[in-house]
């Protein structure tokens, strides 16, 4: 009777082990994208081939947050970047992208028109800025991030 119950114990650990493992996977899809482990240098660069590239900032250390951005393009004089947030120890309901985000060009600088609400600890979804023409150089800038003061992509 006893060794049945240590046996489940067992089991039950074996199985909570393999829930973890697979959720630390899934929620940690880009650890195969190059970081940019100093976020004060600009590191947006545009790859004829595809469009943009995917520009990374941070970590899911503890108290940190891994930011992910990647412009889509222009659409409708609307510059379109997806965004993706994850941490392990943050609330991100506190940040408002709509506030904290700012692109520079042209010697403007512009809030998005759309961003996604931030809940819990990962989100992802569109940032949306009004430019009203093509862009050949822009900068990104996200201030007051977890555990990074200004992120520049």
């Amino acid at each position: 009777m006893k060794t049945d119950y240590i046996l489940y114990i067992i089991l039950i650990m074996v199985l909570g082990l393999g829930v973890y493992t697979m959720f630390s996977l899934i929620n940690n899809p880009s650890s195969s994208l190059p970081t940019n482990s100093n976020p004060a240098v600009p590191a947006a660069n545009q790859n004829s081939n595809s469009g943009f590239s995917t520009i990374t900032s941070g970590s899911t250390d503890p108290g940190s947050a891994q930011v992910d951005l990647t412009p889509k393009g222009i659409e409708n004089g609307q510059l379109k970047v997806d965004f993706a947030i994850n941490t392990h120890s943050v609330d991100l309901s506190q940040y408002d992208l709509t506030k904290i985000t700012t692109l520079e060009y042209n010697g403007k600088k512009v809030h998005p028109l759309f961003a996604p609400k931030l809940e819990g600890h990962h989100n992802s979804g569109i940032i949306v800025f009004d430019v009203g023409q093509d862009l050949s150089k822009f900068k990104i800038t996200i201030v007051g991030s977890p555990n990074v003061e200004e992120r520049i992509f």
